[in-house]
C-alpha cells in the first residue's frame, strides 16, 4: 500500500472524488462507457462510495415524494424566534 491519498488500490485507479463526481450523470444513464466501468469498478471495492450513492437515491426519492405537499415549518416557538433575529439584525 501507498502512502499517497489520491492512490486507490484498483486497475482504474479512480478515486472517492472521481466517483462523487460521476454519481449525478450515473443516475441520470449519462456516462461513457470508460467512466462507467470505472464507476462501477470502485463501486465494488468502496463502501463508502456506495453508502454515498444510496444516500442520493434516498435523497431523490423522498424529495420527489414530498414535492406536492405542503410543509408546516412554523414552530411554536416562532414568534420568539422572530424577535431574537430581529435583535441580531439591529445589532449589525
Amino acid at each position: 500500500m501507498t502512502d499517497d491519498p489520491t492512490f486507490v488500490a484498483n486497475d482504474l485507479r479512480i478515486t472517492c472524488a472521481d466517483a462523487i463526481e460521476l454519481m449525478t450523470d450515473f443516475l441520470d444513464d449519462a456516462l461513457d462507457r470508460r467512466d462507467l466501468d470505472a464507476f462501477e469498478v470502485h463501486l465494488t471495492q468502496c463502501e463508502g462510495c456506495r453508502v454515498y450513492l444510496d444516500q442520493l437515491r434516498r435523497t431523490i426519492t423522498l424529495t420527489a415524494e414530498t414535492r406536492d405537499r405542503a410543509v408546516e415549518i412554523s414552530p411554536p416557538n416562532f414568534d420568539e424566534l422572530a424577535a431574537a433575529f430581529a435583535r441580531h439584525a439591529q445589532e449589525l
